[in-house]
C-alpha cells in the first residue's frame, strides 16, 4: 500500500498554487520532490498547515534519509495534522481552524497528550492560543503527574486568568514542588492553592 501511495504521489501533478520545489531543491533527494510537493498542495487544499510538512522533508534531507522514507514521513505528518484538525473541530472550534492551532494540537498529541485532554483544554480556552497550555500539560505528564489532575490544574489556572507563557510557570511550580520532595498529589495541591 505504501509503495502504491508513493507511485501515485509521484505521478500526481500539483493541484495549483505555489510550488514548494524551490525550497526543497538541493535540500532533499530529487526523487522525493514531486511527491512532497503534491502532499503540500493537498494539505493546502484541505486547509492544513504546510510548514510542518516542508520542515519534515528538509529534516529528512539533512539526515540523508532516502526519498521513499522522506515521502513516507511527510505522509504520516499530513495524517497527524488531519487528526489534529478534526479534533479541534470536534472540540468546538469553528472551521477553518488556524494553522497555528492545528500544529499546536498535533505537537501535543505527539507529546502524549490524549485526545480527551486536548478537548478539555480547547473548551477551557475558546478563542485563545492553546500552545502554552498544551506545553505546560505535556511537561506535567513527562514528570508522571496524574493526567486528569494535571488537566484540572491547567484549567484552574486558566479560570484564575493565567494565560500564555505564564501557564508554563504553573507547571514549573508543580515540578519544583516535586523536586523538593513532595508527592505528586501534594505538589499539585500546593500549586493550586497558590493560584
Amino acid at each position: 500500500p505504501m509503495r502504491l501511495l508513493l507511485v501515485l504521489l509521484c505521478l500526481a501533478s500539483p493541484l495549483g498554487g505555489q510550488s514548494t520545489r524551490p525550497r526543497l531543491e538541493g535540500r532533499v533527494p530529487a526523487a522525493s520532490i514531486p511527491a512532497v510537493d503534491s502532499l503540500v498542495t493537498l494539505a493546502t487544499a484541505e486547509g492544513l498547515p504546510t510548514e510542518p510538512l516542508i520542515q519534515k522533508a528538509i529534516e529528512g534531507g539533512a539526515k540523508h534519509v532516502s526519498a521513499q522514507r522522506i515521502v513516507g514521513a511527510v505522509a504520516i505528518e499530513i495524517e497527524q495534522l488531519r487528526q489534529a484538525q478534526a479534533l479541534l473541530v470536534r472540540a468546538g472550534d469553528a472551521p477553518p481552524v488556524t494553522a497555528l492551532e492545528v500544529t499546536s494540537v498535533a505537537s501535543a498529541l505527539k507529546r502524549g497528550i490524549a485526545s480527551p485532554m486536548v478537548e478539555r483544554i480547547v473548551a477551557a480556552l475558546p478563542d485563545q492560543p492553546r500552545g502554552p497550555a498544551f506545553h505546560a500539560l505535556a511537561d506535567l505528564l513527562v514528570h508522571r503527574f496524574n493526567p486528569d489532575s494535571s488537566v484540572a490544574l491547567i484549567i484552574a489556572a486558566v479560570g484564575q486568568g493565567v494565560r500564555g507563557p505564564r501557564l508554563l510557570d504553573v507547571s514549573g511550580a508543580a515540578i519544583q514542588e516535586l523536586q523538593r520532595g513532595r508527592t505528586h498529589a501534594e505538589a499539585l495541591a500546593r500549586v493550586r492553592a497558590r493560584l
